[in-house]
């Protein structure tokens, strides 16, 4: 990350915790390099879920601190619904944050994925990342995004059944031995959406899935992405 000195980073994704499952030990990294950190969580409130902590709010702003993201712009649109509004709602959304925030580095979910709100949000997150080169916007450079990573979840994007849509195949890694357990602190404060080992979203598989990520890139412990925009200018 040198080449491009302190960078704006932002993470767009569907509910909290996300953020941090997906890319929360690279986010500290990031963080611990200079660079600055948004969020977009388009359902804030996660009300769909059964183990949802009264005080979630609370619990999802400290564990965003704890990664290092300096700001989060809040939504409020339904849980495990995002299919049913229109997409341009939810794409403006994801606009208005890219014109506050002018992130040069971008993080959202992949669409191989079981949640319907994480597919979603990738759709609507691709659409509204050309925003810069729409030339709708003067003061967005056409050349601002150069980084899209796509995330994987633990007990989402693994749960995917088979289908002609392309698996999550990394092709980037982050080193994150240095950082990792951040992420898992950060996952502490989610009473209720950890599970116990060995389930997918336990900090144990969390843990191994760091390992496992590590070796293929020949590394102790890493975070895994797709790829899709790297521009060098």
């Amino acid at each position: 990350m040198a080449q491009y000195g302190a960078m704006n980073v932002l993470v767009i994704v569907a509910h909290p915790d996300d953020e941090i499952l997906g890319c929360g030990a690279t986010l500290r990294r990031l963080r611990n390099e200079g660079h600055r950190i948004a969020s977009v969580v388009l359902c804030a409130d996660a009300d769909a879920r059964a183990d949802r902590p009264p005080d979630l709010s609370r619990y999802a702003v400290e564990a965003a601190r704890t990664v290092g993201i300096d700001e989060t712009a809040n939504h409020h649109f339904k849980n495990i619904q995002f299919n049913t509004y229109p997409h341009i709602e939810i794409v403006k959304a994801i606009e208005v944050a890219i014109e506050r925030f002018q992130p040069e580095m971008v993080f959202t979910l992949h669409p191989r994925d079981l949640n319907i709100d994480h597919r979603v949000t990738y759709e609507a997150a691709m659409a509204a990342l050309m925003l810069p080169q729409r030339l709708t916007r003067p003061a967005l450079s056409p050349t601002l995004i150069r980084k899209i990573y796509l995330c994987e979840v633990p007990s989402s994007t693994d749960w995917s059944p088979a289908s002609t849509e392309p698996a999550f195949m990394p092709n980037a890694f982050f080193d994150v031995h240095a950082t990792l357990e951040k992420k898992l602190e950060a996952l502490q404060h989610f009473e209720g959406a950890m599970k116990p080992f060995p389930h997918s979203r336990s900090i144990e598989n969390v843990r191994h899935l760091a390992h496992m990520r590590g070796a293929q890139a020949g590394i102790e412990l890493a975070e895994a992405f797709v790829l899709v925009r790297d521009l060098v200018i």
